[in-house]
Formats: structure tokens, sequence, C-alpha cells
């Protein structure tokens, strides 16, 4: 996080907020950061401005470039979905415990949705565990299971619908 907006254009947009110095030897100067871009740049424009001329360079001196498609698994995408109160008609915060690619939302406690620390944080609410320990939850709840084959360990899920076929 910097003081100043890091878009080297920033000056060029010459607002009257921008004017520096005394009678006679007058500047545009950046702007000081603000939220944007996590507090580097001072307006949403400045962030796309700089996006637009650097990001490419960016991500290739990281060397952090994507080459193929990331995915992820459909034993991989557990997850906390939080819902607060002004949305729902109970008035209360709801946590969900979500899968879209098996078309499951289980609605979940609190104290399942938070770990002890997020749950001491009472205004913080909309914090909820991570994905891997969303996927263990679904495994603890009977949402999924985990099976140990010859090459690797691996969840598997299943339908709710498989138990009626087989229990009817």
């Amino acid at each position: 996080m910097s003081e100043w907006c890091q878009n080297p254009k920033c000056p060029e947009k010459k607002n009257q907020n921008q004017i520096r110095g005394s009678k006679g030897a007058k500047y545009y100067q950046s702007n000081k950061a603000n939220r944007y871009g996590n507090g580097n740049f001072c307006t949403l424009g400045c962030q796309t401005e700089w996006n637009n001329e650097y990001m490419d360079r960016a991500i290739d001196a990281l060397g952090v470039r994507i080459h193929n498609a990331v995915k992820i698994n459909l034993e991989d995408a557990w997850y906390v979905e939080y819902s607060s109160s002004w949305r729902n008609q109970s008035n209360e915060d709801e946590y969900y415990l979500r899968n879209k690619l098996k078309g499951v939302r289980q609605l979940i406690t609190k104290q399942q949705a938070q770990t002890p620390e997020q749950q001491a944080e009472e205004y913080n609410s909309w914090q909820h565990i991570n994905n891997t320990q969303a996927k263990e939850l679904a495994i603890q709840l009977g949402l999924a299971s985990w099976h140990i084959n010859q090459f690797n360990i691996y969840y598997r899920y299943y339908w709710h619908l498989v138990s009626s076929i087989f229990n009817p």
C-alpha cells in the first residue's frame, strides 16, 4: 500500500484538487491513494488505467501467468455462503453449505460456519470457514464422503437421491 496513487498518469487528470505550488510555480500532483486496488489508487479510473497499461507486464514479471484453464473439481467445490438478515425473512444471519456443481444448498448453524475466533468477533458475521474446512464439514454432515484408493485420496460426493434409490 502506498500513500500516493500508483498511476503515473494520475496528474494528467488535471483536477482542481491536484493543483499544488505557489504563485508562478504551480503544478499538478498525484492524488493520495484511496481504497481502490488495495489502497494503491485514488479512483477506480486510475486503477483501470494502470491495469490497462501495466497489468500484463506485472503478471509476466511475477511469473504467475496461467497458460491452461484452471478447474475446480466436483470434489473441491464446497464453500460457505452467507446471507445477511436484511435479505431473508427470519431477520437472522443464515449460513449455507454450498456445492453448485452438485446442486446442494444446506442450511448450517453459525457455529458450523465460523471458527471460534470468527464467532468471537460478532461484528464480522459475514466471515466464515475456508473452502477446505467447508469440504470437511460436508463430509461430517454426510453430504459427502471420502475414500482411499490405490492412487490417491479423494472426496466423492453422493446426491441425496442416491440413498432414496437404494433405500426406497
